[in-house]
């Protein structure tokens, strides 16, 4: 977990969550900044698509936009076929400091009051009207995806491509991210001054001769 940029996204495995968009915009951060970037997905199945093949497409945008294999993590893979428990979800948010959703269609986004409560840094689908009115709240950081609006789809065009589009906002999230005191304390003591370093350090010293 010793990345510079962290994002979780719980969510049902289904393309109306448009998980590739998460990775996507990870990887360009990666991709523009340098920095060592993960996605973990807590995902559980859905019988809209076989979950192998839409993990196989998140995991091919992914590495187009900059990330590794290494980079992207399903809690399906880690034994967690049926979902990740909530309770680890919300452990996960205190370790993340980005949160990012895309997705196509929310009626209350209830995780990303549980992401922001946790200090995580919130990218929302300005094209979502519920995302929209709750992030202007929040104070969220918007992009554009695909979306159900009231009644009728939009359909996103990047000029001169999605790829110029995510990293130029990837690049302006970093820099945000990067200004922002506190997310970055908390980068920092995930980082640096975790458990095992406390124990090394500080702990395991005083009870040497």
């Amino acid at each position: 977990m010793g990345a510079e940029i962290l994002a979780v996204y719980p969510a049902r495995l289904t393309t109306g969550k448009q998980f590739e968009k998460v990775a996507a915009l990870t990887g360009a951060i990666k991709a523009t900044t340098e920095k060592t970037s993960k996605v973990v997905f807590c995902d559980f199945p859905s019988a809209d698509i076989p979950s192998g093949v839409y993990k196989a497409m998140i995991r091919m945008e992914g590495k187009k936009y900059g990330l590794d294999e290494t980079d992207m993590l399903f809690t399906s893979d880690a034994g967690y076929k049926d979902g990740f428990p909530r309770k680890g979800v919300f452990e996960l948010f205190t370790l993340s400091n980005l949160f990012v959703c895309p997705s196509y269609s929310e009626s209350f986004g209830l995780t990303v009051l549980e992401a922001g409560s946790r200090g995580n840094f919130l990218v929302l689908n300005e094209a979502v009207p519920a995302l929209k009115e709750l992030g202007e709240t929040l104070g969220a950081y918007f992009m554009r995806w695909d979306a159900r609006n009231f009644g009728y789809d939009t359909h996103e065009k990047y000029l001169p491509s999605e790829k110029a589009y995510y990293e130029e906002h990837g690049s302006r999230i970093a820099d945000l991210m990067r200004e922002d005191r506190s997310l970055r304390a908390k980068t920092m003591i995930r980082n640096r001054y975790h458990p095992q370093w406390i124990f090394k350090n500080q702990l395991l010293p005083l009870l040497e001769p």
